[in-house]
Order: structure tokens, then sequence, then C-alpha cells
């Protein structure tokens, strides 16, 4: 079984899916898209994992020399590297884990699935919204209730709020994307 995808190797390979790039190039773009607020990927961690996924056959790398600028590597995404990107997209699409960006990263990265896939994942991610929130709800009458003390009804309800929103969302989604 393959080792699956971290979020900071995702956001790479996806930003190298988009156009062949270097390092600082990956910097720049985390940087003017904002991505250090919804997903963990540190400076320094870059090269490494641009190394890790270079090993991993994941993506490759080329020296160049552009005009009088030192030697830089490119760093372009391989076959197992494109099915790799597709798969950790898919996954975070289909069953993201709960508060973290992996939803988020998923959806930053739409383009890499068709469109029916996309449509798939989606309806994958409603019904499991909706076993969760089945569960929840039915922990909350088992548990007690109305009866449980205010931080856990507080617990219950807020789990109940976001799920419920989350389902009207992708509800909406779907119907937008079923256009």
């Amino acid at each position: 079984m393959e080792a699956m995808i971290t979020n900071p190797e995702l956001v790479v390979l996806g930003l190298v899916a988009e156009r062949p790039k270097y390092g600082y190039q990956i910097e720049q773009d985390i940087i003017q898209r904002g991505m250090r607020e919804w997903t963990e990927i540190g400076f320094s961690s870059i090269y490494y994992i641009l190394n890790k996924l270079d090993a991993e056959d994941m993506l490759s790398s080329e020296k160049r020399i552009e005009g009088d600028r030192p030697v830089r590597k490119i760093y372009t995404l391989t076959d197992a590297g494109k099915r790799a990107y597709r798969d950790a997209v898919r996954t975070r699409l289909t069953a993201p884990r709960p508060r973290t960006g992996d939803f988020d990263l998923g959806l930053a990265n739409l383009l890499a699935l068709e469109r029916s896939e996309v449509l798939q994942a989606f309806r994958s991610y409603q019904n499991t919204l909706q076993e969760r929130l089945a569960h929840v709800n039915a922990k909350y009458e088992l548990d007690g209730g109305d009866n449980l003390d205010l931080p856990a009804q507080e617990l219950f309800h807020h789990s109940i709020a976001l799920l419920s929103a989350e389902l009207d969302w992708i509800k909406h989604a779907i119907e937008r994307l079923s256009k």
C-alpha cells in the first residue's frame, strides 16, 4: 500500500502540476495565493519535499542555466506523480479528515479531476456527512440529550451545526456542478 501524500506534498505536487517550476517559484506561488492560511508548509520544507518527491519518482528534475543566473533545478510531474496527485485530490474530496484543510486543498485542485469525478467525490462526501450527522444526533440522544451538562451540549450542537452547514453547501455545490 502506498504512503499517503501529506498536505505539504500535495501543495507542491499541485503547483508543479500547473507547469514545471523551480523551488523559488513554488515559494512565490504559496505566498501570492495565501496558501499558508489553510495548509501547513514551511519555506524550509519546500526543497526537502521536492527532493523527496524526486527520489520517489513523482517529480523529475533537470538542471537549467538561464542567462547569467546560477544553475537551478526545474521540477516536472512524472506519470507516477500525476497518479499520486490525482489520488490525493480524490481522497481529500471523498473523505477529508475532520477539521483540517484537506477539503479546501482538494477544492483548490479540482481541475485535477474530470467534472464527473468531482461530482462522484462530492456525492460520496455528502453521504459521509449524512452518516456523521445521523451518528452525532444518535449519540447526543444516547448520552442524555438536553440533560447533558452545558459544555457537552454545546459540543454536540456545534458539531451538528457544522455538519448541517456543510451538508447545505455540498448540496448546492452538487447542483451547481450538475448544470
